[in-house]
Parts: structure tokens; sequence; C-alpha cells
């Protein structure tokens, strides 16, 4: 009787953990601040604003972790009434010594920071071969660096930079033109921003916590990313397995760990929460846990139309 009560509790203990899912770490994501040295932003027709430019971005940044489904989100609303409360400025935060506080009082595991260096657009000459003609093209760079701040030890566990170009004959090739017919300069600035903020999240998604297979199923494998986090039909990744965990030899310090390429997949379907790939090498070595890289992504679809929506793109 003894056993059989022993055995009912650790069946109902493990049905608890096994139902319990693993708490997810915090994040929060302070706003991006711009250079000092930039001083007007346009793109196109529009003006970009300090305010714009920091806040927006910041908040398409939060939006794309927070589905990925990885970590808890601060919400500016959240961030914005700690700082009130410990009567922090935006500036004041981005001080030497201010981050790791600032971490301590979002109670956060997690903190993204960022400079905004570089926002502008150029015009660039293009000339038509068939019609002999010059046609000014449109290029819009933003530059961002950022670095990620884990709470519990003080250090920074990732540190990386986003070059980002918008061209104008990109655009018109990319989205067709009926789709683009009602468009302004602030349809443009939002495309720039998102694409950035993809770019941005995707590297900090990589650096904690990238993308795994699932499961594995005759030529095919289920991986742990779904719709809204930058994975898309028609994505080439590489898959790893992790080898040898590396150490500095002079402090000790976990340095990471070897990554032996096995496979490569290509991404079929999306869902919300997991996506499909079909195993294009490396069927009989590619297993559960294993790490998988963006490698390349095909352009689907025809070319769009050209007519232009508005002046200059």
């Amino acid at each position: 009787m003894q056993k059989i009560i022993i055995l009912l509790v650790g069946f109902l203990c493990a049905e608890v953990l096994w139902a319990t899912p693993a708490k997810q770490p915090t994040m929060a994501v302070l706003p991006f601040q711009l250079s000092p040295v930039i001083d007007t932003m346009s793109i196109g027709e529009m003006r970009v604003t300090r305010t714009m430019a920091e806040r927006e971005f910041s908040n398409q940044l939060i939006e794309f972790l927070a589905k990925s489904r990885k970590f808890n989100m601060l919400s500016r609303t959240q961030i914005g009434k700690v700082m009130d409360e410990n009567r922090l400025t935006e500036s004041e935060w981005a001080l030497p010594g201010q981050i790791e506080m600032m971490a301590k009082l979002l109670v956060a595991d997690y903190l993204v920071t960022g400079v905004i260096n570089r926002l502008e657009t150029a015009a660039v000459s293009q000339n038509i071969a068939i019609t002999g003609e010059t046609r000014p093209r449109l290029v819009t760079t933003f530059k961002i660096q950022f670095q990620i701040l884990q709470s519990s030890t003080g250090k920074i566990v990732l540190a990386d930079q986003v070059i980002n170009k918008l061209r104008s004959d990109e655009v018109r090739r990319d989205i067709p033109a009926l789709e683009r017919r009602y468009w302004t300069a602030a349809d443009y600035k939002d495309l720039l921003f998102t694409r950035t903020a993809t770019e941005v999240g995707n590297a900090i998604l990589a650096g904690i916590y990238p993308i795994k297979v699932n499961k594995v199923s005759n030529n095919e494998v289920i991986l742990n990313r779904g719709s809204g986090a930058g994975i898309e039909v028609g994505q080439y990744y590489l898959v790893l397995k992790q080898g040898e965990a590396i150490t500095d030899v002079d402090t000790g310090e976990l340095l990471g760990g070897a990554e032996i390429q096995v496979g490569m997949i290509e991404v079929m379907s999306v869902a919300t929460k997991l996506s499909r790939a079909k195993i294009i090498s490396g069927a009989r070595h590619i297993g559960i846990g294993d790490i998988c890289r963006l490698q390349k992504t095909i352009r689907g679809g025809t070319d769009a139309a050209y007519p232009r929506v508005m002046p200059g793109w």
C-alpha cells in the first residue's frame, strides 16, 4: 500500500511539473537614444523627430520580441513608471554606470539598450541604358548599435550593430504597385523601422534563444519559432550541433561552444507558434535540440510593376 501511495504521489508531481511551463526571463527594452551628432532627419518628404525615432523603434522591437514568446516583455508604461518613481530622465539612465541600476530597478533579467547612429536619405543617380535617361534613386540608411545586459551578472552578453538600407528601386520590386498606390512617406518609414527592428530582434534571439529543432519526422522538422518573429517561408537555415564548450584560459569564463554543421533545411510553412521545414541535406544527422541559423532567403513572385506613387519613390 505504501509503495502504491508513493508511486501515485510521484506520478502527480511529475504531471504537475510537466504541465507547468518554464518561467520566461523578463526583458526590458529602453528607448534607443539618438546620437547627439544627428541634427535633422528625413525620409522622402517626411521629417522624423527625435522622439519619433527613439520611441517608435523601441516599440517595434518590443512587439517583435513579444511575438517570439521567449521573454516576458516589460511595456513602455511599466518602464516609464519606474523612471518617474526614481526621477530619472531618458538621458540620465544612459550615463555610464546607470544601465546596471536600471536593470535592478526594473527587476529585469535582460536589459536592451541602443543608439541610433544614422538615419538619413541620399539621392543616387541611376542611368537607364535603354532610354539614356538619368533617374534619381533614393537610399535611406538606418544604423543602430545595441547591447544586452544580463542583470544577474552585470555582463554584456551581446553587443552588435545593424545597418539597414531601404532603396526606392528595391521597394518597387518587392511590393506590388497596387499595394503602394496610396503610400505616403510615413509608410516607407514604417517599412524601414520594421525591417530594422526585425533584424535587431533576430540578432537578440539568436544570441540568447536561437531557433531549434523541436521534432524530426521523416524528411521534415518542426522548429520552435512561429509567425511574427522573423521566420518566413522560403528561408534556408543551416542546422548545427553544439560541440565542446570553450573556456577562456586566463579567466575560466565560458566563451561558448563550437558549432558543427550537420545539415540544411528550407522553411515550408509558418504557424503561430511553430514552423515546418523540409530537410535539404543531413537527414541522418539532424536531431532534436539542434540549432538553426539563417543562411539565405529566396525571393518569390514576379517583379512588381514600376509606376511611382510619390516623388522620388
